[in-house]
């Protein structure tokens, strides 16, 4: 895929100055924090699944997760020609992935079957808080179902 970049929080723009040295990137890959975020932005656009969000660098690394780990370098992240990071995964719960995020809370989707792809999610991602707040939710909605 062209386009396919390596993102790291420790890439400064020219004269900047930074304490941390680069991380390394696999040979194969090309590390371009500008290519990936844009010169400095420090929005990221997303392309989650087709659908596009934009958001912060500081949201998606707030809590120790698996954005975190695309987002500080520990991951390889692909970008598309036109610079959007490419997620491969459906981006019909992403919202409330970022907004839970951004707020450490997030109002669950309507039925259990969206709670149990929104916890899909959010194990898939590694989002801790957000798969106890499911789980407890589908628990507590077992008990006045049976």
């Amino acid at each position: 895929m062209s386009g396919d970049s390596c993102l790291s929080h420790h890439h400064t723009q020219p004269g900047s100055a930074s304490l941390a040295p680069p991380l390394a990137c696999p040979k194969t890959k090309t590390c371009s924090y500008r290519e990936a975020v844009g010169l400095g932005n420090k929005y990221v656009r997303l392309n989650v699944g087709g659908t596009l969000f934009y958001t912060t660098l500081q949201v998606l690394t707030r809590q120790n997760s698996m954005l975190k780990a695309m987002f500080s370098g520990k991951k390889e992240v692909f970008t598309d020609k036109e610079g959007w990071i490419l997620i491969d995964r459906s981006g019909k719960h992403f919202g409330s992935i970022l907004s839970y995020l951004r707020e450490g809370t997030v109002t669950l989707p309507k039925g259990h079957q969206a709670i149990q792809e929104l916890l899909a999610e959010a194990k898939h991602y590694l989002i801790q808080g957000l798969v106890e707040l499911c789980e407890n939710t589908l628990q507590v909605s077992n008990i006045h179902t049976d």
